[in-house]
């Protein structure tokens, strides 16, 4: 069953609900979510809950049971999902899920889900330690895993979050993928990894279904091209007609065009091959979630190793990087140089430092209009029992001295 978005003026279809609900940014954001999980993941409506109170005062956004009969039990949900409506640029930070992750893991829930409309967290919650381990997932399991334990220990395994060492392990098999397959040079090698990163990027940053881009995926999404996009192509624009790798690529540069990180007439120039290998390797890994230099780790990792001999580029390592940028504590509006750019290692982490300090100042001024806020309602409750201690001539001290 495939389900769709409705929204009829101001107000959105909740289908768990059975009933149509302002149409606020969160409530959009939940019903696309509720969406994905029935059309990518195989869940149904059924063993879906929206707005669960899970025990007084903790409420899952969304909840997910194993099946309809564990719903019907009142049992405790195997997902519990929170969604926090922020702007698009601001990532999850763990102040915004710490206290309904703490609570996910003392009700024996598997899974916890933190959603926002920049990004997706998803935690895999081990009941059987004590303390419990709580470790970062890369995908949404599958509904019909959620119930077979050995299906999702396979699953946690397979999806575990990854670490910058851990990419560049993977960057090497596939470059030894296109050595062995293509024959390429190192920096040809790493031109065409490139590629299909920024593949990766632009579907994981904008999923619609699956979070991950798979050569499952991949495969689905070429049948469609096939059966539908191509035969159009070949009718009306032959000079686009092309396999679905190339096209794919061509709606990566599109999407990329104004970051002018490809050339126009770049092309994908391994075999099929190679390319379907290199896609399996990474397909265990979200890239959405990923620091903004991943081009950067993948430069210093293919050119860094062959070249920095020979040609004199020499990487400052991270650290150096991170401690320098805080002594210079660039401010919102300085323009900054780097005369020696090479990966861009000091210009991105520029960039981290400013976007941080950004969203921190948005939290603060948030939080500051919230106090202000809850000031005035107290001004406003103590201004109208005062008035109403002075109609009735009860005598006693103003209740802000008493507040005070």
């Amino acid at each position: 069953m495939i389900i769709e978005i409705q929204i009829k003026g101001n107000k959105i279809f909740a289908p768990l609900k059975n009933e149509w609900l302002k149409n606020t940014a969160e409530e959009k954001l939940k019903q696309e979510l509720i969406c994905r999980l029935v059309n990518a993941y195989g869940y149904l409506l059924n063993q879906l809950g929206q707005d669960v109170e899970i025990k007084k005062n903790h409420k899952a956004d969304i909840a997910i049971w194993c099946s309809e009969q564990e719903k019907l039990k009142n049992s405790v949900p195997a997902i519990i999902i929170t969604v926090e409506c922020k702007a698009e640029h601001i990532k999850i930070k763990e102040s915004d899920y710490s206290i309904a992750r703490d609570f996910a893991s003392t009700i024996n829930t598997s899974f916890f889900i933190a959603v926002n409309l920049k990004e997706t967290k998803i935690f895999h919650i081990q009941r059987d330690n004590a303390p419990k381990k709580i470790e970062q997932v890369s995908d949404i399991p599958k509904a019909e895993i959620l119930s077979d334990d050995k299906k999702i220990e396979k699953y946690i395994k397979d999806n575990k979050s990854f670490s910058r060492e851990e990419f560049s392990k993977l960057l090497t098999r596939c470059h030894n993928i296109i050595r062995n397959n293509d024959k390429l040079s190192p920096e040809a090698a790493f031109d065409e990894i490139s590629k299909i990163l920024f593949m990766k990027i632009m579907y994981e940053r904008d999923a619609k279904g699956e979070m991950i881009f798979s050569k499952e995926k991949f495969h689905a999404d070429e049948k469609i091209y096939e059966k539908v996009i191509r035969p159009q192509l070949r009718k009306n624009a032959s000079y686009f007609d092309q396999d679905y790798m190339q096209y794919l690529f061509d709606e990566t540069k599109r999407e990329f065009e104004k970051d002018e990180i490809f050339e126009p007439k770049d092309q994908i120039k391994i075999k099929r091959n190679s390319f379907e290998m290199i896609v399996e390797e990474l397909e265990t890994f979200n890239l959405s979630d990923i620091a903004d230099d991943v081009k950067g780790i993948a430069f210093e990792h293919f050119l860094g190793k062959t070249f920095r001999g020979e040609l004199g580029q020499f990487f400052t390592p991270r650290t150096i990087v991170d401690f320098m940028v805080n002594i210079l504590d660039p401010q919102e509006g300085e323009l900054i140089c780097d005369p020696c750019c090479g990966s861009g290692g000091f210009l991105i982490t520029a960039f981290e430092y400013m976007r941080n300090k950004i969203d921190e100042d948005i939290r603060n001024q948030i939080k500051s209009i919230k106090k202000q806020n809850e000031q005035k309602n107290i001004d406003l409750i103590i201004h109208a029992v005062n008035s109403i201690n002075e109609e009735f001539n009860i005598n006693t001290k103003p209740l802000s001295d008493k507040l005070r």
